[in-house]
């Protein structure tokens, strides 16, 4: 029973980690594609996740 409970407190553990390292790569502006292929996760999962970021600004709104 312990050993059961153990099993799933790392597996959720690893699941928040990867959550966080999808928004840290999100707040790196890394490509949600590229996220994916890193993470090796669907594309939908980092979607859910980056659309509570908020959204940066293009390359010519920053220099213009």
């Amino acid at each position: 029973m312990a050993r059961k409970k153990a099993a799933q407190t790392d597996e959720e553990i690893a699941e928040l980690l990867r959550d966080l390292l999808i928004v840290q790569l999100g707040l790196a502006k890394v490509a949600q594609n590229n996220i994916r292929k890193i993470l090796g996760c669907s594309i939908g999962r980092v979607n859910d996740i980056l659309k509570y970021l908020p959204k940066g600004q293009s390359r010519e709104a920053k220099n213009g």
